[in-house]
């Protein structure tokens, strides 16, 4: 709806690697449904705190609704 602001979606996420130059392979949805393995998204190496960027590193990730585009990253306790 215009005017009004979507809440963010939540979903976990696994990193897989660096396979382009600046951005990061990641699985958005990772263990969910249908989608059990994720869906590969490319994310500019900048929006991942620097301790989450190995290969298998686990977290959630906050994305906008209006873009696809991770706005934020929450860590596991």
């Amino acid at each position: 709806m215009r005017g009004q602001f979507d809440t963010p979606c939540k979903f976990p996420a696994k990193v897989l690697a660096s396979l382009r130059p600046g951005y990061l392979t990641v699985f958005i949805g990772y263990g969910l449904g249908l989608a059990d393995g994720g869906i590969p998204h490319e994310v500019p190496i900048d929006n991942i705190p620097f301790d989450l960027r190995l290969p298998n590193s686990e977290f959630i990730a906050i994305i906008d609704r209006s873009n696809g585009q991770i706005i934020g990253i929450e860590r596991y306790h």
